[in-house]
């Protein structure tokens, strides 16, 4: 996550500790549905309308920022860019996109879910390519940061859930 976007105006990171083999936490992260995280679900719900309790957390919720990558070691990365204005991404993958892509108007963000030596973390990073759009996201981010701080914090205690129960 670091090498994709080592620079950011806006970030929130959260952890817990998990005390499970890496293999299980990290099945944990792929298999985790909303139903395992009600509070998550119903943040979540208040602004989209299909959060069915059987999805999967990762593949709907995370999966949805526009590029998963399975980073290795323990750590998947979500990618995408946005813009604030009702016109056209640039042409490009998301990863191309938030590693070289300079055009006035866009947020690049970067979301990771990471178990390393008994800590399961993710962090969210957000670059706005100009002054204009950072201003202009900020109130935005303002009114979310503590609602996408508890829907994060949700989703790990899930995944920790699942992770520590017995296999059937």
């Amino acid at each position: 996550m670091h090498r994709i976007l080592p620079h950011w105006h806006f970030r929130e990171a959260h952890q817990v500790c998990v005390e499970a083999p890496p293999e299980a936490v990290m099945r944990a992260v792929w298999e985790t549905t909303w139903g395992e995280a009600p509070i998550a679900r119903a943040l979540v719900a208040l602004t989209r309308a299909d959060v069915g309790k059987d999805r999967r957390i990762v593949r709907d919720f995370l999966g949805g920022m526009g590029e998963t990558l399975d980073a290795g070691g323990g750590e998947v990365v979500f990618v995408g860019v946005d813009t604030l204005e009702d016109r056209p991404r640039p042409e490009g993958s998301a990863l191309e996109l938030v590693r070289e892509c300079a055009d006035p108007g866009l947020l690049k963000m970067v979301m990771n879910v990471r178990f390393r030596d008994g800590v399961l973390s993710t962090e969210t990073r957000v670059y706005a390519t100009d002054d204009r759009t950072r201003r202009r996201f900020r109130p935005y981010w303002l009114a979310i940061r503590a609602g996408s701080g508890l829907t994060r914090t949700s989703m790990l205690r899930a995944i920790r859930g699942r992770a520590l129960r017995p296999a059937d």
